[in-house]
């Protein structure tokens, strides 16, 4: 509440009734009769003759479910006859009520105050059950998409400066009740354009939010589709969200003729820096920088290519029908695996030669090269180990997940891969020539979902992708951490090192993504490049 001031004479009742009007509009916690009296001081008799009247104009409301007072119809009414004059909801209106007509859920549109975010209208889909909660009742930035998505655009020096003053606390099994947890969130918000409450303020219930953004990229409101959550499926929630986002840009374009619908770029520790390579291929998969070729190498499996990137440009050094999996040979050169058979493109003399084909090579995921005399390859689960003079196939493990890959330390004395049945990450020790696998441990790492790709970066560190997570994970197992990079794509894979300690690039997919994704991530196919 602000600072008191000393009331006009004669006005002191009607200075106790607006004063306890702003106390219920500025309090993060609902407040029941008992609250608004210790806090006021006003006797009982006094402090119910206040309420009943506030009460009976409208101006404040008693939720039945917990006898909390919360803002009234009246208060709310006048509130958004003040926001229809600065046009956000005149000119929000046509469109939002046109999406709660078309997708049938319930579409809100909110404001930041303080510590909480406003709904100040509500459009209702036919399909959308009537909301409990009044127009105008302060909701917590942590735990509603709405929230979440204003706190994510503000700028940097005023999320930090609001962070601390709010209050944490669990609603579902699913509220974010940590601070770092909290600004995790925040990074893969801005890095996806959107926010997602999945069931943490109301189990059961599930929304998507996209903000509108000011010229400066600062959030003038946020507006969010809500549905129960069996209905709000995760293609259903990308679908809503690319729609959403499309909406809002255009509701910006309105109120502010400079809107600039794409946000800074995303924040890194002090030094890092990530790059994206929009390349729009089909399915990009990251090989490693190479010295030999003078930058990025990488395969575009459906499309049957392989380039090197320099400073934005792209070169093709091969096109072919289709490669199933490719790798970096120790020398420079270019290994892949093309219907059955091993290539190798020579980092020397620029040329293609086959270098021997077997039924080990059918269908495989991933290669790794050992040395220019033996290659490791993963296909149907099963890790072999095979030498390029044809000798035969040592099979090493069984029962790994294909779509993870592999990857191998630099040195090639250690290799992580993943286990299919749990999820589980796994790291080996190889033999000298790479024919045995001499023990292997279970890493302590809790997966955060489906493994699309890993890394052994040059400092021994494990990046890990996950599917949809917007976002790439590093770990330090020495010291027992875990940082998140969020990233605009939605998963990430084909990883390899970078050129320097705790850097990484990475493919992703295009090919399989739904309209609805590659319009929420017209990156998507690119590259990602990130150094710590």
């Amino acid at each position: 509440m602000n600072e008191p001031t000393a009331p006009v004479r004669g006005t002191a009742l009607l200075t106790k009734a607006l004063d306890i009007v702003e106390l219920i509009s500025d309090s993060d916690n609902r407040l029941k009769f008992k609250d608004i009296a210790e806090r006021t001081g006003h006797s009982k008799s006094t402090l119910y003759r206040i309420l009943s009247a506030l009460s009976a104009r409208g101006m404040i409301d008693i939720d039945q479910r917990d006898q909390s007072y919360v803002l009234g119809p009246k208060f709310t009414e006048m509130a958004g006859s003040i926001n229809s004059s600065s046009d956000l909801i005149a000119v929000s209106a046509g469109p939002l009520k046109a999406l709660a007509d078309q997708h049938g859920e319930s579409v809100n549109l909110s404001i930041l105050l303080g510590t909480a975010q406003v709904t100040i209208s509500r459009w209702q889909g036919r399909l959308a059950q009537p909301f409990h909660a009044p127009l105008g009742e302060r909701k917590p930035l942590y735990a509603t998409g709405l929230g979440k998505c204003l706190l994510a655009f503000l700028p940097e020096q005023e999320r930090e400066a609001l962070m601390p003053r709010i209050r944490l606390a669990a609603y579902t099994d699913k509220t974010i009740t940590d601070l770092d947890r909290l600004r995790s969130d925040g990074e893969i918000t801005r890095a996806r354009g959107f926010a997602v409450d999945d069931n943490e303020i109301i189990d059961g219930i599930v929304c998507v939010s996209t903000p509108i953004l000011s010229a400066d990229g600062t959030p003038l409101a946020a507006v969010s589709i809500t549905g129960p959550a069996h209905r709000m499926t995760e293609n259903r929630r990308l679908e809503l969200a690319s729609v959403l986002r499309m909406t809002t840009q255009r509701i910006g374009q309105l109120l502010v003729p400079k809107y600039n619908p794409h946000p800074s770029a995303l924040p890194l520790p002090a030094g890092g820096r990530l790059d994206i390579v929009n390349t729009r291929a089909f399915s990009s998969r990251a090989l490693g920088q190479s010295t030999a070729w003078g930058g990025v190498l990488w395969q575009d499996g459906p499309a049957g290519r392989l380039h090197v990137e320099r400073d934005g440009e792209t070169e093709t050094l091969v096109d072919t029908g289709r490669i199933d999996a490719s790798a970096l040979s120790p020398a420079g050169n270019i290994l892949y695996l093309s219907d059955g058979t091993l290539f190798r493109l020579s980092a020397k003399t620029r040329q293609v030669e086959p270098l021997l084909a077997t039924a080990e090579f059918d269908q495989a995921r991933a290669l790794v090269s050992l040395s220019e005399a033996r290659v490791l390859v993963l296909r149907e689960g099963a890790l072999l180990s095979v030498p390029l003079d044809g000798a035969g196939a040592s099979p090493l493990i069984s029962g790994l997940d294909d779509t993870a890959g592999l990857s191998l330390a630099p040195g090639g004395a250690k290799m992580i891969a993943v286990r299919a049945e749990d999820n589980q990450l796994l790291q080996f020790d190889l033999s000298a020539d790479g024919d045995a696998l001499l023990g292997s441990e279970a890493l302590d790492i809790r997966s955060a979902g489906r493994i699309t790709g890993l890394c052994l970066d040059r400092s021994g560190q494990i990046w890990v992708a996950y599917h949809q997570s917007w976002s790439l994970c590093l770990y330090d197992l020495a010291k027992g951490k875990a940082q998140h990079v969020a990233v605009p794509i939605p998963s990430l894979q084909g990883l390899a090192p970078g050129n320097a300690a705790q850097s990484v690039i990475a493919g992703s997919d295009r090919y399989t993504l739904s309209q609805s994704l590659i319009e929420a991530a017209p990156a998507a196919g690119g590259l990602v490049r990130i150094a710590l």
